[in-house]
């Protein structure tokens, strides 16, 4: 039996218990960062702002007399800078200047020579001018760290929710394709159809990092692969609504999907017209098929009829389609929010 061999059973014989784990030492969480989330990015009204630079004043003038004991006139106006620094940063640029007239006007009353005066004020007001100005530049820099971290969470939910929906739509398009498929090869072929056109609404709405996407640009995507030259597309300009995108989108490409199995795309001189206009801040956009066959109203309800009956809330709009003989009409009313 090898040495290593031998090890293992003396190991396993004796019964040794295993090495107990090394405690990492951790640092204690540092104070500065909660003190730092306290400091506020906005500044704050004007007499707060006063009031606080009129207690930073007060303290620094406090500070110096109670020295002047054992310095004499000597250092004048250094300890006046942290002050004028704290004011400016919580108090705002104006609670700054509150410090540096105060604390500059008793310094040349108390401690500054006459013949040092002039000198020793304007370096002193230029030193507190940059403290200010650099104060300022750290309250903008923590406006814009914060307003990223709040626009960070705010997405993060955001993201979530439409994920959240997103799942629920693609539920609901394959139990609504499941019911009315004939074949497994059908279910396939409208499946991914439907799910091509989520796909292009999520692209064009995520193109746009407000969510508004023209209105024209988002139809020619949707009916690009129906034949893009068969339509006329024309409106004035708008955005389309964020909570309309992915509905819209469907309801397009169903509309699609019918007129090339039975309606004007079915036949080689076929036309589709979308239009719209804007009236009370409201959308209304007309879907008319011409030059196709004879129209007839189905026997059931397909997916596109729900579609319309849900693709809207009762204080958003509504939709409503007609099966005229000489084309399929379908009209769409949506709040422009």
């Amino acid at each position: 039996m090898s040495a290593k061999a031998h090890a293992i059973r003396a190991d396993r014989g004796t019964g040794s218990a295993k090495p107990a784990r090394a405690v990492s030492w951790q640092r204690p969480p540092s104070p500065w960062p909660a003190l730092a989330r306290k400091i506020p990015y906005r500044p704050p009204g004007f007499w707060k702002g006063e009031a606080i630079g009129l207690v930073c004043a007060a303290a620094a003038l406090a500070i110096r007399l109670a020295l002047t004991p054992w310095v004499g006139n000597a250092i004048p106006v250094v300890l006046f800078y942290p002050f004028v620094l704290i004011a400016a940063v919580w108090g705002g640029t104006l609670s700054g200047l509150t410090v540096l007239v105060i604390c500059g006007g008793a310094a040349s009353v108390l401690w500054l020579q006459p013949d040092g005066r002039p000198l020793t004020l304007t370096a002193f007001s230029i030193a507190c001018f940059s403290v200010i100005v650099m104060a300022r530049l750290f309250r903008a820099l923590v406006q814009v760290h914060v307003e990223d971290e709040e626009r960070a969470v705010l997405l993060s939910h955001e993201m979530a929710h439409r994920v959240g929906n997103l799942f629920g739509v693609v539920q609901a398009i394959s139990a609504q394709t499941a019911r009315h498929a004939t074949s497994l090869a059908d279910h396939q072929r409208l499946f991914s159809g439907r799910l091509m056109a989520l796909a292009r609404t999520q692209r064009l709405l995520a193109e746009n990092s407000q969510g508004q996407t023209e209105l024209k640009s988002f139809i020619d995507e949707i009916v690009e692969p129906f034949g893009g030259a068969r339509f006329v597309v024309e409106g004035p300009s708008v955005a389309v609504p964020r909570y309309l995108g992915t509905s819209c989108a469907l309801l397009l490409h169903e509309l699609c999907t019918n007129a090339l199995k039975y309606g004007s795309l079915s036949v080689p001189d076929g036309r589709v017209r979308i239009a719209w206009r804007i009236q009370d801040n409201r959308a209304r956009l007309e879907w008319r098929e011409y030059n196709g066959p004879p129209v007839t109203s189905p026997a059931r309800n397909g997916f596109g009829s729900r579609l319309l009956k849900t693709a809207f809330s009762p204080d958003h709009g509504h939709a409503e389609i007609r099966y005229d003989p000489d084309g399929v009409k379908c009209s769409l009313e949506f709040a422009l929010l």
